[in-house]
């Protein structure tokens, strides 16, 4: 597949403060010189309409994940969710001041928040807060430590962070998606590349460093059966950028990212034996680190070596971004191409239908597909602005010719409900009007009112 390594770097500014445009310029001149170029042919016919499609096949009840149902003509309740990340701001998904973006999530029936679990704020580098209440009363965990007052800390008083992201969920009504996005460290690996944080030493282990693996553990203790689905990693397959300075933390190699995933998953199974455990997350159907002459590329060689160690995903995921610094005509045509799908692979049906079909090769059955972060753009494009397009895209991606429904995707995640993503162009909420929903949020309002038993 052909694609525009670009987008990498506009991931990494979601996920980054709002640093000077020298540092974007730079890194993207570098991106750019190192990378393939996306497809450049585009059809030239009228965007197709929006339609109601029947998918191509509809989850089983025996394969539903956990709080999954199954809606008007076999399309998954879980295709309507959305992401919360990093805050940015006082004004966020979390704190939400004017009462208006968890009543709205709850009141248009959104289903699946994906919501991030830092080891490591990435605000400040503090080790995040979990909560109160452990499970295990017999461990020593520092859960009644609440993240201290501070001015340039996005929230208003003191809150246990892990413990604030889950009511969220609880409030707006929706099905937990956690995201372990630290996965570096654990008995085997010690070294934590990121040195923008402090890391704290264990609190059951005084004498070595809290892992990301026991972090990781705490959390799926402490929640129980508030969260039973878990993504591990997040785009392990792309370098970081975790501050001003362009020091680079270099991404995961596969054989890497296995081997946490071979550590973590059974580590947090035994803990929860309800939880169900997602992977790669990959930045794109296909991934990174392709190799010759085989041409398998992350996602492929994730199945394969998953396969083969014996701990198998619950449920395979990778996001979706299919038009990089596109313009209002042509992102509508990408979206809706469906000629020529080797050499221009742009849409949502396309890809699915690729992941769907190296599943069954590899693994030798069906397992939930879904792409957990999905836009029109990664980055801070003023396209997401414009309305009538914003409407278009949404309902073409999921429910056009080409769209998630179609093609009989699993459960899927907007990006994102109100972060400051990509400083605000990617919101569903407008932090610039008071939160008020845009137009994004009326479209899969809109879309969930056709299906919903």
């Amino acid at each position: 597949m052909s694609y525009n390594r670009v987008s990498a770097l506009n991931r990494r500014i979601r996920f980054s403060l709002a640093w000077k445009a020298s540092i974007f310029a730079l890194l993207s001149l570098t991106l750019f010189t190192a990378c393939e170029n996306s497809p450049t042919h585009l059809s030239h016919g009228t965007p197709i309409p929006h339609a109601r499609l029947t998918p191509a096949s509809s989850p089983s009840s025996s394969s539903l994940l956990p709080g999954q149902a199954i809606w008007k003509n076999g399309v998954s309740s879980f295709l309507f969710g959305t992401n919360n990340t990093q805050e940015w701001d006082t004004d966020n998904i979390q704190t939400d001041p004017n009462h208006i973006i968890q009543p709205s999530l709850k009141a248009a029936h959104f289903t699946l928040m994906r919501t991030f679990f830092f080891h490591y704020n990435l605000y400040d580098g503090r080790r995040t807060t979990i909560g109160t209440t452990p499970a295990n009363k017999h461990t020593t965990y520092i859960y009644d430590q609440p993240a201290p007052v501070n001015n340039q800390f996005p929230f208003t008083g003191q809150v246990y962070e892990i413990e604030k992201r889950m009511q969220t969920i609880e409030t707006s009504g929706m099905t937990c998606l956690g995201v372990f996005k630290d996965i570096r460290t654990d008995v085997k690996n010690h070294n934590d590349p990121d040195w923008t944080h402090k890391r704290i030493k264990d609190p059951d282990n005084p004498a070595v460093l809290e892992s990301d693996l026991e972090f990781a553990k705490k959390v799926v203790s402490y929640l129980g059966n508030r969260c039973n689905l878990y993504e591990i990693g997040n785009e392990p397959d792309l370098d970081e950028y975790p501050d001003n300075s362009g020091r680079v933390v270099p991404h995961l190699t596969i054989d890497e990212y296995m081997e946490r995933w071979n550590e973590f998953v059974p580590a947090l199974r035994a803990i929860n034996p309800n939880a169900k455990f997602i992977g790669p997350v990959t930045y794109n159907a296909q991934g990174n680190d392709c190799v010759y002459p085989s041409g398998d590329c992350y996602m492929r060689l994730f199945l394969q070596k998953a396969k083969a160690s014996g701990v198998l995903p619950d449920a395979v995921s990778f996001h979706w971004y299919p038009c990089d610094n596109a313009q209002f005509k042509s992102c509508l045509q990408l979206v809706t191409q469906s000629h020529d799908p080797i050499n221009n692979p742009t849409t949502f049906a396309h890809a699915i239908r690729e992941v769907k079909g190296w599943i069954r090769e590899i693994m030798g059955k069906d397992i939930p597909l879904g792409i957990t972060e999905w836009n029109f753009d990664p980055g801070s494009n003023p396209l997401g602005e414009n309305a009538n397009f914003m409407t278009k895209f949404t309902n073409l991606a999921l429910n056009g010719p080409n769209g998630m429904i179609s093609a009989g995707l699993d459960f899927a995640n907007q990006f994102d409900a109100q972060d400051y993503g990509g400083y605000g162009h990617l919101d569903m909420f407008d932090i610039k009007n008071n939160d008020q929903p845009k137009a994004q949020y009326y479209a899969i309002k809109n879309m969930i009112s056709q299906y919903i038993t």
